[in-house]
């Protein structure tokens, strides 16, 4: 994964560390992530979510997402790419078809009927991400200095080794 791809997916993370720790509902759909980040569709959200799991819990119990389901059906708290389907069976199927691989949470909002997490939480999440992106930077920046260095000392050596080489050939053809 090259450094700009990383530094894009802490942004990322970013929206939906707000995203989780500040919706209605504790339970997101990563369906949901692309729909409301407006996200291209090869995006791979589980990867982005799983990639951070000091931040984010996969999955919910059954009993759990049986309890948001009955909330779904009921027209509670859902979600915009599920209220795009026209409400009668076509819905129902797709609540139906929700699964815990389906979804994700706040570590912070773990418990059924979690409140929204303070502003504390939800700034230890981005500093968390900031001080990750700087890591991230300096690694970079470390990587970089290398290559010049050695990149210094070859050029040096070359042009030391071509000075031996011309006064080399200057010495033979003086003979």
């Amino acid at each position: 994964m090259t450094a700009t791809r990383e530094l894009d997916d802490l942004d990322t993370v970013s929206a939906i560390w707000i995203l989780a720790s500040n919706d209605d509902n504790p339970l997101i759909t990563y369906k949901g992530l692309v729909h409301r980040l407006g996200l291209p569709g090869n995006c791979d959200v589980r990867s982005v979510v799983a990639s951070r799991p000091e931040m984010f819990r996969p999955g919910a119990t059954d009993a759990r997402i049986s309890a948001w389901k009955t909330q779904l059906r009921a027209g509670k708290s859902v979600p915009g790419w599920l209220k795009e389907i026209s409400e009668g069976p076509e819905r129902d199927a797709a609540i139906d078809a929700l699964t815990a691989n389906d979804i994700f949470r706040s570590q912070f909002r773990a418990h059924s009927g979690a409140e929204r997490s303070p502003i504390e939480i939800i700034k230890w999440g981005l500093e968390h991400l900031d001080r990750l992106r700087k890591a991230r930077a300096e690694a970079n920046d470390a990587s970089v200095k290398r290559w010049q260095m050695w990149l210094v000392f070859w050029v040096s050596l070359l042009g030391v080794v071509s000075q031996f080489v011309i006064a080399y050939i200057k010495h033979i053809g003086s003979l």
